[in-house]
């Protein structure tokens, strides 16, 4: 699983109550932490609003951040309506399971068995294309090439005031001349026509269209406030979205039957979804999140992405991009815990901080019940470094109610950098290496903190001590060298 740094934000000031047990239900305690987190992280500023939720142990919790636009200034609610965009694959891949599990299919099923026309051209040296190619982005061919200038088209809103011209017809007729470079199932190749096919091929197993299927199956979790392409009849809750530039982003419209995306969902209603994986026990489930597909980048079930890590343990997720709004579902079945993430902002900056606010909020879930200890002194910690580093060591002590490990601090004190504030990462390095004295790591940290700061002796200092736990550390060797050259310069 991907994780990169944390988050730090603003919870509640220790104070004189510092040494005081703290009487909040854990799970409160981990509300208050992920407000934190999300409202810090809103409040960078390259983000305009932030929807959170999240499953742990049974208990579920949501909230709303930012506002979604400048001149309103109100946040998004119950009722707000989000562009999901690929998240609707698993949707697709979920139905297709449920039709495995039930015996409709088979996922070794040729797909021209259900295609309108023969298609002989769809098969590579006598391998045809499956239904499990489909469902694992291993089709053997690239996406047509009108469709691919459409969906171009649609992305950059060329169609967002005119009708796409292109429909599932013109799909089939465009698998006619399609031509595979390599064998189904060999290679990894992210596309929307196999969810689209694959959306096809359940209307020809069920007799029924896509939509009404998908609304049964929306049904049976209780979705009340999900829609496929219904993007005019609920317009006016639909979040606006911001592009890369900062620009109004146009609907991320799908021209085909909508397995590959265009579901519209309220955030209480995908929390629905994520408590369902979890807690339902329907054999589709675990039909929809085994691996059929793996090579050295890639692991993937019915269009989820699934994994294995140490501590987590078996994890799936999907994310979602639209032209505006950004999205990620995690399920973790064997730690019992899930989140979701939606943003309306899609810029490179929006980006990086929304990945940053998900590793912060599962690094926590992964802990709880403990409660992460940094989240107790991080309000503290801006006001007066020297008295939360002195309460953070105190409660450190209490390994029963807190977590708290010198490599945390490590990110924490690297978030602080990315956010130009180096004298606060210099004092988190320090408390890191209290916490950890033999790290080299930290001291290389430290002194990264002390280079940008421009103070050169302390930094060199703090190489010379990175060497000292670690002789045959290169990069702190050339960081000394450079140093010297800046003090030489400076004489």
């Amino acid at each position: 699983m991907n994780k990169i740094a944390s988050v730090i934000g603003l919870l509640m000031l220790l104070g004189c109550q510092s040494e005081q047990k703290n009487t909040i239900e854990p799970f409160e305690q981990l509300t208050k932490s992920v407000d934190q987190y999300a409202e810090n992280i809103v409040s960078r500023g390259n983000i305009k609003s932030m929807s959170v939720g999240m499953y742990k142990n049974g208990n579920t919790y949501h909230n709303y951040y930012g506002a979604i636009d400048s001149v309103s200034k109100n946040p998004p609610n119950n009722q707000t309506l989000f562009e999901i965009a690929s998240i609707s694959k698993v949707f697709t891949g979920s139905l297709m399971a449920k039709a495995i599990v039930d015996t409709k299919v088979s996922l070794d099923t040729d797909i021209r068995e259900f295609l309108p026309r023969a298609y002989p051209n769809l098969a590579y040296e006598g391998t045809p294309v499956t239904i499990k190619n489909l469902v694992t982005h291993t089709l053997g061919f690239e996406t047509p090439t009108k469709l691919k200038n459409v969906y171009s088209k649609i992305f950059s809103g060329e169609y967002a005031k005119n009708p796409i011209a292109y429909t599932i017809e013109d799909l089939f007729d465009e698998l006619e001349t399609t031509t595979l470079s390599h064998a189904p199932g060999t290679f990894y190749e992210y596309n929307n026509v196999g969810p689209e096919i694959a959306a096809y091929i359940l209307e020809q197993v069920y007799k029924k269209p896509y939509p009404e299927l998908l609304n049964e199956f929306l049904k049976e979790i209780g979705m009340k406030n999900t829609y496929l392409q219904d993007y005019n009849n609920h317009k006016d809750r639909l979040i606006y979205g911001y592009t890369e530039s900062g620009a109004l982003a146009t609907i991320d419209e799908n021209p085909l039957l909508g397995g590959a995306s265009g579901i519209i969902t309220t955030l209480p209603d995908l929390m629905k979804f994520m408590q369902f994986q979890l807690e339902a026990k329907q054999p589709f489930i675990k039909e929809a999140t085994r691996t059929l597909f793996e090579n050295e980048e890639e692991s993937v079930g019915y269009f989820w992405d699934v994994g294995y890590a140490e501590e987590e343990g078996f994890y799936y997720l999907k994310s979602g991009t639209s032209n505006g709004v950004q999205s990620i579902l995690l399920v973790c079945p064997d730690t019992n815990y899930g989140q979701i993430l939606l943003m309306n902002t899609t810029s490179e900056e929006a980006v990086n901080d929304w990945i940053n606010l998900y590793n912060k909020i599962e690094y926590d879930l992964i802990k709880y019940p403990k409660i992460n200890l940094w989240s107790q002194v991080a309000p503290l910690f801006l006001k007066d470094p020297k008295e939360a580093s002195k309460q953070y060591l105190e409660l450190k002590k209490d390994t029963v109610q807190y977590f708290a490990t010198a490599n945390y601090l490590n990110k924490v004190g690297y978030d602080f950098l990315y956010q130009e504030q180096t004298a606060l990462a210099i004092d988190v390095f320090k408390l890191a290496i209290s916490t950890d004295p033999e790290n080299a790591n930290l001291y290389d940290s430290l002194g990264e903190a002390y280079y940008k700061a421009k103070q050169y002796k302390k930094a060199k200092e703090s190489y010379e001590n990175v060497l000292t736990l670690d002789p045959d550390n290169t990069n702190a060797e050339k960081n000394i060298k450079e140093i010297n050259l800046v003090l030489e310069q400076s004489n």
